[in-house]
């Protein structure tokens, strides 16, 4: 009977560290995800910044910045750009 029961929590203490395991990689996966989208975001800003020749924000500007900021920022240089070239 001990013996079942210490295999039974050697068992459940494997489990916890494999769950942990595929939280980390899945965490670490959402960063890389995240990370990337914010990094688009911040060189199209810069890019249509750099079309409509104004003022390039820098990356420190940029990086206290939400996502939702930047991209609203996105939308409103592309629409300044379209109304400059109509």
């Amino acid at each position: 009977m001990y013996d079942a029961r210490e295999k039974a929590s050697l068992d459940i203490q494997s489990n916890l560290i494999d769950a942990k395991q595929e939280g980390e990689n899945i965490g670490e996966q959402r960063g890389i995800e995240i990370g990337e989208q914010r990094g688009k975001l911040k060189g199209s800003v810069q890019i249509f910044e750099g079309l409509l020749e104004t003022l390039v924000s820098s990356d420190d500007v940029l990086n206290i910045k939400s996502n939702e900021e930047l991209a609203a920022m996105v939308v409103q240089l592309q629409k300044r750009l379209r109304d400059r070239t109509s």
